[in-house]
């Protein structure tokens, strides 16, 4: 019996030193999980409740043309934000009434990003709203007022389908952009969304001591902050007032201007009409102003430059002559009679003089502008032919140059055709039809710009760009627009000489005679092209001077009639203020900056001389 006693008495020892050994293991584990494992959570847990990090937003890239003006610059604006795990829930709601702003959207955004970084509930406040709010800071924990930029655009600065908008980040663009927080600023379009990284900048931090309520006792430690960097600054190729005689020339109309330096495709004038005052989108947008021009039948929103799809009309009989010329299908004294009308089958088409031209060579036919002339021409290269041309100068594809949402266009192939209208089912005058820029082919002015560049340069060319070259403050350092020489393979410098020849015999006694700028030989185009939806649209393209050509220009007026009449001048008037320096008197603030050197190299960055920083507070010289 003792002996049993004794046993029992072991085991119970025994199971208490092991239930002793388990508490302790147990408490030791969670010691070292608290303690060291999870330390940096709970640390920054208790941190949280006593210390806040704030982020400070950088001062966004500004914009500025080829002189140094700025033209797309920055302002102080304040918004409001909440702290979601600080924020009194009845506080908020009479908060959301004061700002005019929708609680139950104010609640969805807090509990998407519950925790203590500030979210934005309304942006661009006015001075009397923030001076109400800071009036009441006391009863409003987890209220805090954040200072924030808004794009500022100096007077006589428009260029909206240049510069595009910024707004808020919506939850696609985060997901394709994580680095962003809810309520950030991002690039909508324009060169404003192209170079998002680069303008943007990088965000900086602030440490502030917070009592239990949230509220702001002070900072904590300076030496912990991180300075925001300034959003790199982008320098355009254009010199803006060449820009604002090009605008000029497009007021009241619809329509595009582009023109490009040839020698290495900088943009010197981008213009699409109807267009809108950029500052109507900055800060808080008015619902009723977005839903206006959304609304608006003359898509103000749109860039016809670089997003509308033309028939390019007679332009396109360049392709078409070059097409037949390379192919050895013609000569250039390869004759056509044109009694003013050209009959394919039972149908007749008219030339645009009723009266006809008579018998005509390639030159003429060209200076002339002649459409029964390319209509048999047309029947003579085929489809396939004047496919594979078309797509061999580009059209049909996006330039690439350095904006978003750029259109293809559409060069009309035998597989499209049968797509479209069943095998068998399209006839020779569709093929009649695009030989002079009509029927199913779509061009942008940006391509037909750059079709008359590879003219100019007899086959070079080089990808059109807004940007010349990009500041960089983290590095102190200035990139080059990338500039890559491409080329036209397949077409001889005779035929070059032809059609460049027969261009220049446009401006000098052809239909574009009003667009030869005086005492400068210039080649052009002029073109007509029919729309099922009023008047012609008038169309010129061409290029100046004609043996060291600088520039090349696309111009289209929707509705406009004939290009020669409309186009022409316009082109005219914008290639004499660039030979001539005929600018618009006009001052645009200028950066306070050093002189910016010289750059060497095309592709690597190079060091230069730090930039003294630019003030938001500049005012125009």
């Amino acid at each position: 019996m003792r002996e049993f006693d004794k046993n029992t008495l072991i085991t119970k020892r025994l199971t208490l030193i092991v239930i002793t050994l388990f508490i302790f293991i147990f408490l030791l584990t969670g010691f070292m999980r608290l303690q060291v494992m999870n330390q940096e959570q709970y640390v920054q847990k208790s941190m949280d409740n006593s210390i806040r990090k704030m982020q400070i937003y950088p001062v966004r890239g500004l914009i500025l043309d080829s002189e140094n003006n700025i033209l797309v610059d920055n302002r102080s604006s304040f918004s409001i934000a909440v702290i979601p795990k600080v924020v009194n829930t009845e506080k908020l709601k009479e908060l959301c009434e004061f700002l005019q702003v929708d609680y139950k959207e104010v609640l969805d955004k807090i509990k998407k990003q519950y925790g203590f970084r500030p979210v934005i509930i309304a942006r661009d406040v006015t001075n009397q709203t923030l001076i109400a709010i800071e009036e009441q800071r006391q009863d409003l924990p987890g209220v805090v007022t954040i200072v924030t930029s808004k794009r500022y655009y100096p007077q006589n600065v428009n260029s909206p389908h240049i510069f595009g908008t910024i707004g808020e980040i919506n939850p696609v663009e985060r997901i394709m952009n994580p680095e962003y927080d809810q309520g950030e600023m991002i690039g909508k379009s324009g060169l404003e969304k192209k170079y998002e990284k680069e303008l943007r900048g990088s965000k900086g931090s602030q440490f502030f001591i917070v009592d239990a309520s949230g509220r702001e006792l002070g900072d904590y430690d300076s030496y912990q902050d991180i300075p925001p960097v300034h959003g790199s600054d982008h320098y355009l190729k254009m010199n803006y007032r060449h820009q604002q005689v090009a605008e000029s020339l497009m007021t009241k109309n619809r329509g595009a201007l582009v023109a490009i330096d040839v020698r290495d495709g900088g943009i010197l004038a981008f213009v699409s009409k109807p267009d809108y005052d950029p500052r109507l989108l900055t800060g808080k947008i008015e619902e009723d102003v977005w839903n206006q021009l959304q609304n608006d039948e003359s898509r103000p929103l749109f860039s016809r430059a670089i997003q509308s799809g033309y028939p390019p009309g007679s332009t396109y009989k360049i392709v078409a002559a070059i097409a037949a010329l390379q192919e050895n299908i013609i000569t250039p004294k390869w004759k056509a009679f044109c009694p003013g009308y050209f009959k394919l089958g039972r149908k007749t088409i008219n030339c645009w003089n009723a009266k006809g031209h008579g018998s005509l060579d390639l030159y003429g036919a060209i200076k002339n502008s002649c459409n029964v002339y390319f209509f048999q021409l047309g029947l003579e290269i085929g489809l396939d032919a004047w496919s594979k041309y078309s797509k061999l100068f580009k059209f049909g594809s996006p330039t690439g140059i350095d904006l978003p949402n750029e259109n293809s266009g559409l060069v009309p192939t035998e597989e499209y055709f049968n797509r479209v209208f069943g095998e068998g089912g399209w006839t020779k005058g569709n093929l009649a039809n695009l030989a002079i820029g009509q029927g199913e082919l779509l061009t942008t002015p940006i391509q037909l710009a750059q079709f008359a560049m590879i003219l100019a340069n007899k086959g070079v060319y080089y990808k059109p760009h807004l940007v010349d070259q990009i500041y960089d403050y983290s590095t102190r350092k200035i990139t080059k627009f990338p500039i890559q020489t491409e080329y036209i393979h397949g077409i001889s410098d005779d035929v070059y000489n032809i059609v460049r020849e027969a261009m220049r015999m446009v401006c000098d006694g052809g239909t574009g005679w009003l667009g030869k700028v005086p005492n400068i030989e210039t080649a052009g185009k002029t073109g007509s092209a029919q729309n099922p939806h009023g008047q012609t649209h008038a169309w010129f393209i061409g290029f100046a001077p004609f043996e060291k050509p600088e520039i090349a220009i696309a111009v289209i007026v929707e509705n406009g009639g004939g290009g020669g009449a409309i186009a022409a001048p316009m082109a005219r008037k914008f290639m004499e203020t660039y030979f001539y320096g005929k600018l618009i008197p006009r001052p645009v603030v200028k950066a306070d900056t050093t002189e910016i050197p010289a750059v060497e190299t095309l592709f690597n960055p190079i060091d230069i001389e730090p930039i003294r920083p630019i003030h938001t507070d500049r005012k125009p010289e």
